[in-house]
């Protein structure tokens, strides 16, 4: 080794001139020598030897380091803070010193760590290796945010297994780490503070979502430290609270508050019965309802179901629910008005409703274009007067017009013109279906198998076919005193067909919507076929003497068109009460109806008579045979 120059000697000698000094009063504490130094110009390997000399170290210096050193101390420094110099100084140049066995080496910093650094002490504040354990935090997390405060040559390792981080570097910066992560460890261990609430009335999965929701409002989610989690223990009813100390004493007196004596926390089992109401059509609903409301759990949605013995609903679920479900029952179970349809199916031959009309100087029956049936309503009779209207709120036009198409139909089957099929009534529930079927069931030849022996008789299939009418009626309350009838009438018969043993069948069908007042009648026509019957006719008393009594008789096949008519007249039940009413208007329509026929057959009859005087109309034969008997016979007959 070179010997020193002049000026290290120098700056030796400076060195060599100390001042001891003690740092505290205590016999305990370690003394501290002070040193005055001057560098100026001392090359950078004078002193590395140098510095050697003063600490008592040999440094190994493997290769020449350029450039040179100024310093100049304004008051004295520690002897110990001479190695920090020439670390910083060596740093500048890309080097740094390590222990090497029993001696110090100057390495390159990026390389020094590779050098078996000592594992927790090192000399001087030489570089060294530690572990640094983290408990509370994920240490990639942690270290990502302090390996910007290594040194240039420190390096960071991480052991995810143990959650442990490896430093190497200086002990002033691994000591910096270590503070960072204490810190964060501790801020974080305040933060996971766990809190158990336990719950006396309420139902910990029930209160858990609104808390959560309080905590969001009042805290800010937003901070680390903050972050707040919400969770619910239904083995104990317990609320468990993850945050730090100072929020959890936020939301505790919270959860306490809510914690009420709260009997819908607990499921509950009731019966609703129902009095108006189907109790199928009213779950129906409910569970429409119920399927667009949302819940924390699904265990805690209510279930509804069906008792059809007594009519009821049974609902099992929170007591704030079946209160609600209560409030729903009450609004779908209400009285529903009702409609009282009185129905009239009648036959009317038109060969006859023309008969009469031409006999009484009228206009016969007739099938208008909108189906309606008409006759001359009143048969020239004047308006009977009705004092009932009110019980019901029908008007006296309403009466009028019903009576006098009624004392038509009446005054058609007295004269043989029409026939009553059926007069069924029907109390149908507001906006609801009813269906009466008038008709009989025939047995129908469908196939037809000969047996295998010539005395065998041939076996006939049968199949059963429904012929009649069948009446539907939907009525509908429409604002004010009306009523929206929504009708279908179906007519179904059997022909002669022309393949023998095979019937053809035919059906009829008029489907109708009307809006008409209370007690007005709809008179549904167009169901028309058409029949045959056979007639006799001949001289009375000739046509019964023996063997040349068929010259006096004769028999001719009468066609007849036969209209089916059917009249609804429906009466609006509001309440349960306003039947008997009905009941008591339908009887008076009855009395006034039929003292209605009699007068207008009696004003038929002045009628045809003055017709008949004017000429205007032909007389009848009489029966009692005043008249010709040869008149009765046909030209083709005499």
């Amino acid at each position: 080794m070179k010997s020193l120059s002049k000026a290290a000697i120098i700056a030796l000698l400076g060195l060599l001139s100390l001042e001891p000094a003690l740092l505290a009063e205590t016999p305990h504490t370690v003394k501290r020598e002070r040193v005055n130094l001057k560098l100026q110009n001392i090359k950078i390997e004078d002193f590395i030897k140098m510095a050697g000399k003063v600490i008592g170290e040999n440094i190994l210096l493997t290769q020449p380091i350029p450039g040179t050193v100024n310093f100049v101390s304004s008051a004295p420094i520690y002897k110990d803070e001479l190695m920090d110099i020439l670390l910083a100084v060596l740093g500048k140049k890309g080097f740094t010193i390590v222990e090497d066995g029993s001696f110090l080496k100057v390495e390159r910093a990026n390389t020094a760590v590779k050098r078996n650094l000592p594992i927790g002490h090192s000399k001087h504040s030489l570089m060294k290796t530690e572990f640094i354990e983290v408990q509370n935090e994920n240490v990639d997390i942690l270290a990502a945010k302090v390996r910007q405060f290594l040194s240039e040559g420190g390096k960071l390792l991480t052991i995810k297994e143990s959650n442990t981080m490896i430093v190497s570097d200086y002990p002033k910066n691994i000591g910096v780490i270590k503070t960072i992560v204490n810190k964060v460890e501790r801020q974080r261990s305040a933060s996971n503070d766990v809190k158990f609430v336990q719950l006396k009335h309420a139902k910990a999965s029930r209160l858990a979502a609104q808390v959560t929701k309080i905590a969001q409002s009042i805290i800010n989610q937003k901070v680390e430290s903050n972050k707040v989690q919400i969770l619910s223990d239904d083995a104990t009813n317990s609320i468990i609270i993850l945050a730090s100390s100072a929020n959890i004493e936020k939301l505790v007196p919270v959860v306490t508050r809510m914690d009420a004596k709260d009997d819908s926390a607990n499921d509950k089992l009731t019966i609703i019965p129902l009095e108006n109401s189907e109790a199928k059509n009213v779950v129906t609903s409910l569970q429409q309802v119920l399927d667009k409301k949302q819940y924390a759990k699904p265990t805690d949605k209510p279930i509804v179901s069906v008792y059809e013995e007594l009519n009821a609903i049974v609902v099992s679920g929170r007591e704030s629910d079946i209160n609600d479900i209560k409030e729903m029952v009450g609004i779908l179970d209400v009285e529903k008005p009702q409609v009282f349809v009185k129905a009239r199916i009648i036959e009317i031959n038109q060969n006859m409703a023309d008969s009469i009309g031409v006999k009484y100087g009228l206009a016969g029956g007739a099938v208008t274009d909108a189906g309606l049936f008409t006759f001359a309503a009143n048969l020239g009779g004047s308006a009977v007067a009705f004092d009932g209207g009110g019980l019901l709120n029908l008007s006296s036009s309403t009466f009028s017009s019903g009576i006098a198409f009624g004392a038509t139909v009446d005054f058609l089957a007295s004269n043989g013109a029409a026939n009553t099929l059926s007069q069924p009534t029907l109390l149908c529930v507001n906006n609801q279906e009813s269906s009466i079927y008038v008709g009989k069931t025939e047995p129908i030849i469908t196939s037809t198998q000969q047996g295998t022996q010539s005395t065998s008789l041939a076996r006939n299939t049968y199949t059963r076919q429904d012929i009649g009418l069948t009446l539907k009626v939907k009525p509908r309350l429409s604002q004010g005193d009306k009523v929206t009838l929504i009708s279908t009438a179906k007519l179904e018969d059997i022909l002669n067909s022309s393949v023998p043993g095979l019937p053809s069948t035919t059906k009829r069908e008029v489907v109708t919507t009307a809006i008409v007042n209370n007690g007005e009648s709809v008179i549904i026509g167009g169901l028309i076929y058409d029949k045959n019957r056979d007639e006799r006719q001949g001289i009375p008393g000739l046509r019964d003497i023996p063997y040349l009594g068929y010259l006096f008789d004769w028999k001719h096949t009468v066609h007849e068109e036969i209209n089916l008519v059917i009249i609804l007249t429906p009466f609006i039940v509001r309440h349960n009460e306003d039947m008997p009413r009905v009941r008591k208007v339908l009887q008076q329509l009855d009395e006034v109806q039929e003292k209605y026929k009699s007068l207008i057959e009696r004003k038929l009859e002045e009628h045809k008579e003055e017709l008949e005087k004017k000429g205007e109309l032909t007389p009848e034969p009489k029966p009692d045979g005043v008249d010709d008997p040869m008149n009765m016979i046909s030209p083709s007959k005499r």
